[in-house]
């Protein structure tokens, strides 16, 4: 009996290994959409349309994480009679329209509107960072740490105190190359980056981003959109 039960743990314990290691390896939209289908077994017809670029962070339901990942793109999802999801066809990017909107996927995190930004130091190292979206702070804000992860040197910060939620603080701020939002890149972002025990975890997508555009968060349908001024 003991050893059964010393097998059944063996399995189990290969089978979330073989799952982590399978989501680990998700490092761009391509392969974090075939992981997704991977592992609810469905089809999907169309992939070749999608524009391989930074995986996203999705959390939630299925369908929910199908919403996030499709964001950009008309697509069709084919249910079976006890409603599981079949088969998806990817019909074709969503054009954009006259005002250069760009619509964003949110997630949500402590009651705050939450998105998924890629962003570059210098263009050739790229993180994927959940953004509270943040119409208070004055700059995006990460943590000290990234600067090291996006390869950046120190030399390219200016020291400077800064008013938080939490009192002041010491930031280093410098300028970004670009990020990338739904698909759509930004360039030259004022960024303050904090001492992470600081920042408590939660990196903010403020008004260095926010103000270039018009802003409209839609809460039922968890979107916002960006309107460039």
């Amino acid at each position: 009996m003991k050893i059964c039960l010393t097998i059944i743990r063996l399995v189990f314990a290969l089978l979330i290994m073989a799952c982590c290691q399978s989501a680990s390896s998700a490092d761009d939209l391509f392969s974090q959409i075939q992981v997704l289908q991977n592992q609810h077994k469905f089809e999907i017809n169309g992939l070749e349309k999608i524009e391989n670029r930074e995986k996203l962070l999705t959390s939630g339901t299925l369908n929910q994480q199908i919403k996030q990942l499709f964001a950009g793109y008309n697509y069709i999802v084919s249910r079976n009679n006890q409603g599981r999801v079949e088969r998806i066809v990817i019909l074709n990017k969503k054009e954009k329209v006259k005002d250069n909107r760009i619509q964003v996927p949110t997630l949500t995190q402590a009651n705050h509107a939450t998105v998924s930004v890629a962003v570059s130091g210098d263009g050739r190292v790229w993180q994927t960072v959940a953004m509270v979206v943040d119409t208070g702070a004055d700059l995006m804000v990460l943590p000290e740490s990234m600067i090291s992860e996006l390869g950046l040197s120190e030399a390219h910060f200016t020291q400077h105190n800064m008013q938080t939620a939490n009192g002041i603080v010491q930031a280093k701020i410098g300028v970004l190359q670009e990020i990338n939002i739904a698909g759509e890149r930004i360039e030259n972002v004022e960024t303050a980056f904090i001492a992470d025990q600081r920042l408590g975890g939660t990196p903010l997508l403020g008004m260095s981003v926010l103000g270039r555009f018009q802003l409209n968060i839609d809460d039922k349908d968890h979107l916002i959109t960006l309107i460039r001024k």
